[in-house]
């Protein structure tokens, strides 16, 4: 037995009848360096697969066999090997143990007594269809490796350095897509000022790498070309997301379909004061003795056209003040199917401040779109003064 070489396993309660394979595909296994296993029982072929599954390519398989059908061997070899192509051998002509089989996703049904040109056509085409499986497993691997680094990267690009204060405590979660890993979230807090602070929460249409690399700009762009200039100075937000837009218009002049939501605020903690400016973001929040309150103010989203003048809002903060920035997929988790957005409002009413907060507040949203995890992004950017 080589271990090194790829397996087609050939599965019979008569030996014989393996026998008749190995004879018949014999050149087919030399031309092709593959190795013919014989196995006369169905629970020792599931044996063999737990050290030799990753090298098995190809199982041809009796349908009925005394110990286990192979129609239950062939679905339990799916359930945890679903690279290899499996072919049904049988004599009978048993309907649901066919449909069974075929459940288990058989590539071909082939009838005793065999033909053998047929037999050899067929094996060809299971190993082709093989192939075709293993090439794109090694694609999607190298694609989610590929996805792996990029999140971390965006990680370690967006991770602010949160600041520390007497007067307020910053938190920040950031969750993207299952299973892409990066994502289009923008979130910062910037010490603007004594006792002053800039929270930006934004959000790039689309997932993956192609808004992750948006917000790589983003980040590129708006501390050392804009806001490093209004360190210890006065600071509009509206006038920063005017500059914003303008400048990603520049940006992705040549591209299209750009667009980001982006909310930008400054909390002046010492003056007990929170002005802001919205362009197109959900509404962020703030939470007082347990009660929610919407800051509705908005404006055009970034990218959607080359110059807009932001309005700016204001309103004051005091101790045990709550302010929650969030993007929407924190609410739109329940948009499939047609379902209603998650409303936030009456959620922030239910979920108390505290400890774990973040952690919290994404359970109960989850639970109340009776959903098993979130579809979109999602940031949570809150400030608890002190």
């Amino acid at each position: 037995m080589n271990d090194s070489k790829a397996v087609l396993m050939l599965v019979d309660d008569e030996p014989n009848i393996t026998k008749a394979l190995q004879r018949e595909l014999a050149d087919w296994a030399a031309e092709h360096e593959i190795e013919l296993l014989p196995v006369n029982s169905a629970p020792i072929a599931l044996n063999i697969l737990e050290t030799r599954g990753d090298a098995t390519i190809i199982i041809i398989s009796d349908l009925r066999m005394p110990e286990m059908k192979g129609s239950d061997f062939l679905l339990a070899v799916k359930e945890k090997y679903p690279h290899i192509v499996s072919i049904l051998l049988t004599g009978y002509s048993d309907t649901q143990e066919v449909i069974r089989a075929v459940s288990a996703g058989i590539f071909s049904y082939i009838q005793k007594p065999w033909e053998p040109d047929f037999l050899i056509a067929e094996i060809q085409k299971a190993y082709n269809h093989g192939q075709i499986l293993r090439q794109n497993a090694k694609y999607l691997k190298t694609i989610e490796e590929e996805l792996k680094w990029a999140g971390e990267m965006q990680k370690a690009l967006l991770k602010p350095n949160i600041p520390k204060s007497d007067g307020v405590e910053f938190r920040v979660s950031y969750r993207p897509v299952p299973g892409l890993y990066c994502g289009g979230d923008y979130y910062d807090v910037i010490l603007i000022g004594q006792n002053r602070y800039l929270l930006l929460v934004g959000d790039v249409a689309g997932h993956g790498v192609k808004a992750a690399f948006i917000t790589g700009i983003l980040k590129a762009v708006i501390y050392p070309e804009y806001v490093r200039g209004f360190i210890g100075k006065d600071f509009s937000p509206g006038a920063f997301l005017s500059w914003l837009n303008e400048r990603m218009n520049f940006e992705f002049r040549s591209a299209s379909n750009m667009l980001v939501t982006f909310f930008a605020g400054v909390l002046d903690v010492g003056n007990g004061y929170f002005k802001y400016a919205n362009a197109g973001h959900d509404h962020p929040f703030l939470v007082r003795a347990g009660k929610p309150h919407e800051l509705p103010v908005s404006g055009t989203s970034i990218g959607f056209t080359k110059s807009v003048t932001y309005a700016e809002q204001s309103i004051r903060v005091q101790a045990a003040d709550q302010l929650l920035l969030y993007t929407d997929g924190l609410v739109e988790v329940a948009c499939q199917g047609g379902q209603e957005l998650v409303k936030l409002g009456p959620l922030l009413s239910a979920v108390e401040l505290g400890d774990d907060y973040h952690r919290r507040l994404l359970n109960a949203a989850l639970t109340e779109a009776s959903a098993a995890d979130f579809t979109d992004d999602v940031t949570l950017l809150t400030a608890r003064m002190l």
